[in-house]
């Protein structure tokens, strides 16, 4: 089966000072205390097949209400497209998931696509038919 280049790129700014971890394509990203807008890349080789991309939060103490992260935007082999970041989930732990990008309790926002990712962005969008 034939692989496909994936690059995916996450706009993420930060309230605080965050700790996060980043992860997509077997790759783990981990900052501490980063403090201004930061786009984080990846680029991996995949099969055709589902794939995941997640920005959890970490480490806050329960009692601070300024940290959080928010995912600005998504960037799947360079396309921009609001609807690549609001197909993601949050999930807060101890608390119900929910379709949003703003982090602002420990847990993992996901967003779950497939490769190639043309073809997910296609369906996505609800740009027509298309063969798989």
């Amino acid at each position: 089966m034939k692989k496909h280049e994936v690059r995916i790129s996450v706009l993420l700014e930060p309230i605080g000072s965050p700790m996060i971890r980043i992860s997509c394509g077997g790759n783990t990203k981990t900052m501490r205390s980063f403090n201004s807008q930061s786009w984080i890349d990846f680029k991996f080789e995949q099969e055709d097949g589902p794939a995941r991309l997640s920005v959890e939060l970490f480490d806050k103490p329960p009692h601070d209400s300024i940290t959080a992260v928010i995912v600005k935007q998504i960037k799947l082999n360079d396309i921009a497209h609001l609807q690549n970041t609001y197909q993601g989930m949050y999930y807060p732990h101890n608390m119900e998931s929910k379709r949003d990008t703003y982090l602002a309790w420990n847990g993992v926002w996901i967003l779950d696509f497939t490769v190639p990712v043309y073809t997910w962005m296609h369906k996505t969008q609800g740009l027509g038919w298309i063969y798989d």
